[in-house]
């Protein structure tokens, strides 16, 4: 009995032993795992410190961008990064536009120049983009650069859509976002409107007048396809591409506030639609606007808010260089019995200002007085510089 109670505790204290030792074991081990991960803390700490002073000394960053751009890109000697600031320079970059670079894409930084820019930088030049404006592009859109692939690709594409070297050039130049497109995404967006029966004829258009409306998502670039389509327009004209940019360019929250604005004068909603219809840049008036046009028309003149609806381009007319003075002309011309004041007539404000001096003012018995007036409703508003 005793033998058995002596051999179990000697098992116990082995026992005990033994998990002490893989206690010991396993602290030894932890400890291990804790001084390597503080040397790597270590190591990102000093290459970040590193990453920041550069970019703040060499590059011009600011000390809160310098630390934003440093959790993107990291690097612990200036070897690499001097190349690209070098090349860039000899390439005739500014130091603003090298600035705005390494700002828009610090990881350009890290970049093989001769690898990855330089192929990009001479595909514009054979182009004939010249070296200022090939800066230009670059330096306002540096994220284009983060492509894999160089600039042909998209150029070609735009170019097939364009049929000229040079109108793809001039898009580019004005839109440099699209170097940086993606080209099986834009094929795609090309695919939807083929299918939604807009005419082969229409698409140069959307690429020379509205690229941006192809800088969006697939989802958001269909769904504005459906949204026209449920407004009952017609795809087959191009005021359908023209009221694609408009959606596009106008988000949902300004586009309910401008139905609500157009609805506050008594237009219904489908008054609004049917103008917006014949024609999109309806809707790009501001609310601001809405209400100057509207209380113009509607207030002063007298005239319906329908009035508008059925000649929506008077939303895109200037209040002050236009509408006003021609406004205090018909007044003035009421006011005289010589225009009934039931008079409505879209001409009146939309003929060319040769023609309007001609037909309304020089043939008026009170020319005199009334080019000053005109003139002087015109003056007013130079002077506001509006």
């Amino acid at each position: 009995m005793l033998e058995f109670v002596s051999r179990n505790i000697t098992c116990s204290v082995r026992t005990s032993m033994i998990d002490k030792v893989c206690i010991f074991e396993n602290i030894s081990l932890s400890s291990s795992s804790i001084r390597h991960i503080s040397s790597n803390s270590t190591n990102t700490t000093n290459h970040q410190a590193f990453t920041v002073s550069y970019l703040i000394n060499s590059c011009g960053l600011s000390p809160k961008s310098a630390l934003a751009a440093s959790k993107d890109v990291q690097f612990d000697a200036q070897h690499k990064p001097d190349v690209v600031l070098g090349f860039l320079k000899n390439r005739g970059f500014s130091k603003a536009q090298i600035f705005n670079i390494v700002k828009g894409y610090p990881g350009v930084l890290l970049t093989n120049p001769d690898k990855t820019l330089l192929p990009k930088l001479e595909f514009l030049q054979s182009k004939g983009v010249s070296s200022p404006d090939i800066a230009k592009i670059i330096s306002s859109h540096p994220w284009t650069l983060q492509r894999r692939h160089c600039f042909v690709p998209i150029f070609y594409f735009f170019k097939n859509l364009l049929q000229s070297d040079d109108t793809t050039i001039k898009v580019f130049k004005r839109y440099p976002g699209l170097l940086g497109l993606d080209l099986e995404i834009v094929t795609s967006m090309l695919d939807i409107l083929r299918d939604t029966g807009v005419p082969e004829s229409n698409l140069p258009m959307l690429a020379r007048c509205y690229p941006l409306t192809m800088m969006l998502t697939v989802e958001k670039f269909k769904k504005h396809v459906e949204e026209l389509r449920a407004m009952d327009f017609d795809t087959s004209t191009s005021r359908f591409i023209l009221a694609m940019n408009v959606l596009c360019l106008t988000s949902r929250v300004k586009w309910e506030r401008k139905l609500d604005a157009y609805r506050d004068w008594g237009l219904s909603h489908e008054e609004i639609l049917a103008a917006f219809r014949k024609y999109p840049y309806f809707m790009t008036a501001s609310e601001y606007k809405i209400m100057k046009v509207m209380c113009l028309f509607v207030n002063k003149l007298g005239w319906e808010p329908s009035f508008i609806a059925k000649h929506p381009s008077l939303m895109l007319y200037s209040v002050e260089k236009t509408l006003i003075p021609r406004a205090s002309v018909l007044e003035f011309l009421v006011s005289r019995g010589l225009i009934e004041k039931s008079f409505r007539s879209y001409e009146f404000f939309q003929s060319p200002e040769n023609k309007f001096l001609q037909n309304v003012i020089s043939s008026c018995a009170y020319s005199t007085e009334l080019l000053q007036l005109y003139r002087e409703k015109q003056n007013l508003s130079r002077c506001k510089g509006i």
